[in-house]
């Protein structure tokens, strides 16, 4: 009896850790299912950037960790939606060969997604080969891999290929829905294939630019008809998201014309709405509005007499008719910018280029025009450069930016610490930490207090480089700036240290901070900024162990501040100590 007991004792004190060890392991779990839910959950509602980091931040490190497939499925749809395509081929090709099928299935579709993008025909076929015969896959991942395998075919020019491809495609999924039906079209009219494309006329929509175009290319219509139908169809689309196409179908009508000036206005539109993803020639967009730009300022010029040469009666003739003949005027410019005798003109000229394009709701266009059409930066006016970089500031495009900005000095009525905090902050935004960094060190040895705007700048991009995990650089050059900011900015500047440290447990550094905050002789009443300064060293001295130093502050709290809410966090932050 004694023995039965002792063993039921050993079996007891021997399963109390295996049970505990269990419970964590199943907690463990449970935490990473409700993780990984969440990621997909913000990626559902339209957050794919914070779904990636979190994905990146709680992804299990080891592929034979639980649910790794499943993270690893996400991260590379996430890649791909976010046009991280080379990322996620990298990844793609380090998948393990026993990842379970479904999520290997779903990681194989991004892979050839993400080809496909790139403009790698061949390895998307292969990405889809390996998912389509080896893997077995369900009615709409086949649909889905062979519309892809399409794709890269036309991406690689293939159109004969495509073309056999679209037949074999229809015959397995009949019937063909309408907007499969107007892709196949629009590849084939851009591969010149239009009597294969006539295949699927009766699909497409009566009122669709598809159509339109197609029965132009065919000869069912003239061009005159195709720009009627189109600029009626605008009229009712405008700002759809589907009225460019009808601006493709002005700009093949205006060439079989030979109005110059309309297959401008076409090219400009298109351009605008570049994504810089579209595989249909090996010209650029950019590069085809540069040739027409050069067409028709040909044309005007010879229907006007303006003299070969005689650049300044061209840009006059260009400045009096931007108004009435905007695109004719364009031209002009655009063709004085590239073949001006004198370089003060085709400064001039590039800059009432960009500058008329940006009036006319066309900045991406001038983005792209100057970025895609084989001009280098420095060839540019310094003018024209600040304005396509703010342009491209706004439309968040940092890496353009800092290529226009780069070298240049401080625009007029713009300090120079501005203008360098401006130009890291682009610098940051274009992944070039290293050149920020810089940028920011060499601010921090000058002389003399920072202009107001300048420090603003400093902060905003101070919180933001913290708020992407990089919290000790974004003390350093705050810190390293310090020094040179005066006045009620100081204690913004040190409340923004403290918030900084604290998100990276320097408890100790964050009170400091914000005691230095609150401190600061600013005015001679605590104001609501001061006491919240307080508050938040309180806290921070009391996570340090300095708990009669953490209790004074409080009690400072509570004895001088009139917010409630205030209040009752101090209190019940004091109980704790």
């Amino acid at each position: 009896m004694k023995l039965a007991l002792s063993c039921r004792g050993i079996r007891g004190s021997y399963n109390q850790p295996m049970r505990m060890l269990l419970t964590w392991v199943l907690l463990a779990c449970a935490a990473t299912a409700s993780a990984l839910e969440t990621a997909r959950s913000l990626a559902a509602s339209g957050a794919p950037h914070l779904a990636l980091a979190r994905v990146e931040q709680l992804q299990p490190g080891e592929s034979a960790a639980p649910r790794w497939a499943e993270w690893e499925t996400l991260r590379l749809v996430l890649l791909v939606d976010l046009k991280r395509n080379d990322e996620a081929l990298k990844r793609a090709a380090a998948l393990p060969s026993s990842m379970p099928s479904p999520a290997l299935r779903s990681c194989l579709m991004s892979a050839t997604r993400a080809a496909v993008a790139l403009g790698l025909g061949a390895r998307a076929r292969a990405y889809a080969a390996r998912l389509l015969w080896q893997l077995e896959p369900a009615g709409e991942e086949a649909r889905a891999a062979r519309l892809l395998v399409i794709e890269s075919q036309l991406a690689d020019r293939k159109g004969e290929t495509a073309f056999r491809a679209m037949l074999r495609y229809e015959q397995d999924f009949r019937p063909l829905d309408r907007a499969t039906a107007g892709r196949f079209v629009e590849a084939l009219l851009d591969l010149g294939l239009d009597k294969e494309a006539v295949n699927w006329l009766a699909s497409l929509g009566e009122a669709s630019a598809t159509k339109l175009r197609l029965r132009m290319r065919t000869g069912l219509i003239g061009p005159d008809s195709a720009i009627a139908q189109a600029r009626a169809q605008l009229g009712r689309q405008s700002n759809t998201g589907q009225d460019i196409e009808y601006w493709r179908v002005l700009g093949e009508a205006a060439a079989r014309q030979g109005n110059g000036a309309l297959r401008v206005e076409a090219l400009e539109q298109l351009l605008n709405h570049y994504a810089g993803n579209e595989a249909r020639s090996s010209r650029t967009p950019a590069q085809d509005l540069w040739q027409a730009y050069l067409s028709e300022a040909q044309t005007v010029a010879n229907r006007d007499r303006l003299l070969a040469g005689d650049d300044v009666a061209w840009s006059d003739h260009a400045a009096r008719h931007l108004g009435s003949k905007t695109h004719e005027s364009r031209s002009l410019y655009a063709y004085l910018a590239r073949n001006g005798a004198k370089i003060e003109l085709r400064h001039v000229a590039q800059l009432q280029l960009v500058f008329s394009l940006y009036q006319g709701g066309l900045d991406h266009a001038a983005l792209h025009l100057f970025s895609d059409g084989n001009t280098p930066a420095g060839a540019l006016d310094s003018r024209t450069r600040y304005l396509l970089g703010e342009i491209a500031e706004t439309r968040h495009m940092p890496a353009l930016a800092v290529r226009f900005w780069q070298g240049l000095s401080a625009p007029i009525a713009v300090s120079t610490e501005e203008w360098q905090i401006r130009f890291a902050t682009a610098q940051w935004r274009a992944g070039a930490l290293e050149g920020a960094t810089d940028t920011m060190r060499l601010l921090a040895t000058q002389h003399g207090a920072l202009p107001r705007p300048a420090v603003i700048r400093a902060l905003a991009l101070g919180r933001e480089i913290a708020a992407a995990g990089k919290a000790g650089l974004a003390e350093e050059l705050l810190a390293g700036i310090l020094p040179l900011i005066a006045g009620d900015l100081a204690r913004d500047a040190l409340f923004a240290l403290g918030a900084i440290a604290e998100s990276a447990a320097h408890f100790a550094r964050a009170a400091d901070y914000f005691m230095r905050s609150a401190i600061a002789p600013v005015s001679h009443s605590p104001d609501a900024q001061a006491l919240q300064a307080r508050l938040a060293a309180a806290v921070n001295l009391a996570r340090t162990g300095f708990r009669e130093d953490a209790r004074a502050q409080f009690q400072w709290v509570i004895g001088n501040s009139k917010d409630v809410a205030q209040v009752e966090h101090a209190r019940a932050e004091l109980s704790k100590l």
